[in-house]
C-alpha cells in the first residue's frame, strides 16, 4: 500500500501545475465483485462533490496512481466550470458529446503526463 503515500506528492505537484483551489475529497474502494468483471469500474469523480472514488481491489498500484491521476484532471475541469459545458448523464457520454469528449481526452493525456512525470522524478 504504498501507493497511498504517493497520492499526498501527486496531489501537491498537481496543484501547483493546475492551481487546484480545493483539494478532492478521495476515497479508495475495496470490491472484489468489481474487480472480476473485464470492464468493471476503475475510478470516477463525481463534480456534484468533488468526490474521486478509486476502485483498488486486486490492481497493481501504478495503475490505481494513473486513475487516480485521471479522475485529478477531472476535478480541474471541475473547477474551471468545463464539467458544467457538457451532458455527461448518458453512459456513453464520452462517445456521444463532444465537448464530454474533449474531456476526457485531456483527462487522459494530462493525467498519464502527471503520473509519467511524477514516476520520472522519482526514478531519476
Amino acid at each position: 500500500m504504498e501507493y497511498k503515500k504517493s497520492f499526498a506528492k501527486l496531489y501537491k505537484e498537481a496543484k501547483e501545475k493546475f492551481s487546484i483551489q480545493r483539494p478532492p475529497n478521495v476515497f479508495l474502494r475495496d470490491d472484489k465483485k468489481n474487480a472480476k468483471k473485464l470492464f468493471g469500474r476503475t475510478a470516477y469523480y463525481d463534480p456534484g462533490d468533488s468526490t474521486i472514488v478509486v476502485f483498488i481491489t486486486d490492481r497493481h498500484p501504478k495503475d490505481i496512481l494513473r486513475s487516480y491521476c485521471h479522475e485529478l484532471i477531472h476535478h480541474v475541469q471541475n473547477e474551471r466550470g468545463d464539467l458544467k459545458i457538457g451532458d455527461a448523464s448518458s453512459p456513453t457520454y464520452a462517445q456521444d458529446d463532444e465537448h464530454m469528449r474533449k474531456m476526457e481526452k485531456e483527462a487522459y493525456l494530462e493525467g498519464n503526463l502527471l503520473l509519467r512525470d511524477f514516476e520520472d522524478n522519482f526514478k531519476y
